[in-house]
């Protein structure tokens, strides 16, 4: 039996996850300890062909979103501890021995994660801006933090994270359609799970090259996190309004400044973006409610 399951949900990602996948079995781990399972959401380009290259497991899930594919993979996984990853990151050498040695080392542990940091081979200025950006606006704890409810610190990112399948599908996994990493640690904390966010456990993401991919990215991220709140009930009322408008409102204020304004231009237009999600995430949860 394998010790780790590695999922990676796939949509369309033929010019990525050959280096995802390459990324994983390049990993100091024993081959024999885990497996990778791709599991695609309907790509209708070669994404499924450039997987069966690998070692891996390939399925199908016919529900889209990010939640779905991950919760059936990890259904289908054979390891007592499953591992994400998406189809757009390339995982650290050390990756699976440090998730290994983590669980081994802290055997109340139900699930690490760990920073995500921009993919270090941008191909344009625009995918190398948004990564800096990203890991700015982040602000990583030092050392190894425990999760917990109604708080975004040490936040267990999808893309860079590892459960006890146990305690995984005990609370049903990832909330379908959506899959908000954050909506799961919370539930799971709130269960009385123990997870940790690890410093040492790093993962980089490979962001989109053009300015409308990234919005649209930004946009998905805010609505998300408004729907969570709702569905948990944190943070309601005009203070959580005033947090929305805060942050583009102070980096539109930055932009008298022409120093590095591309980059603040930019910033200010992602946290537009997020900030307009969050407003329609309001609606959104109104309509389920």
């Amino acid at each position: 039996m394998r010790v780790l399951s590695v999922v990676i949900p796939a949509l369309n990602s033929a010019s990525t996850i050959s280096l995802t996948l390459f990324s994983i079995f390049s990993n100091n781990f024993p081959r024999e300890m885990f497996e990778v399972l791709v599991v695609d959401n309907g790509s209708s380009d070669k994404t499924v062909e450039i997987a069966k290259k690998y070692p891996v497991k390939v399925f199908y899930c016919s529900k889209r979103g990010i939640g779905p594919p991950r919760n059936f993979g990890a259904r289908m996984a054979q390891g007592e501890i499953v591992c994400f990853t998406d189809s757009d990151c390339v995982v650290g050498k050390d990756w699976l021995k440090r998730i290994f040695n983590f669980f081994h080392e802290n055997p109340k542990a139900d699930g690490v994660g760990g920073p995500v940091f921009p993919y270090p081979h941008y191909q344009n200025k625009i995918q190398r801006l948004t990564g800096e950006l990203f890991v700015e606006d982040q602000g990583y704890p030092k050392e190894i933090t425990k999760v917990q409810f109604g708080s975004s610190h040490g936040i267990i990112f999808g893309s860079n994270s590892a459960y006890k399948r146990e305690a995984f599908l005990s609370v049903g996994g990832y909330s379908e359609p959506g899959g908000s990493n954050l909506e799961l640690a919370w539930r799971l904390a709130l269960k009385g799970r123990n997870l940790f966010f690890n410093p040492d456990l790093k993962v980089y993401h490979i962001f989109p090259t053009n300015l409308k991919a990234i919005l649209k990215q930004q946009f998905r991220w805010g609505a998300q996190l408004t729907q969570m709140k709702r569905m948990h009930n944190v943070n309601k009322g005009l203070k959580e309004l005033i947090f929305i408008f805060y942050f583009p409102l102070r980096r539109l204020l930055f932009l008298i400044n022409p120093k590095d304004l591309e980059k603040k231009l930019l910033h200010f237009t992602q946290l537009a973006s997020y900030s307009f999600g969050r407003l329609c995430g309001f609606r959104c949860a109104s309509d389920e409610t």
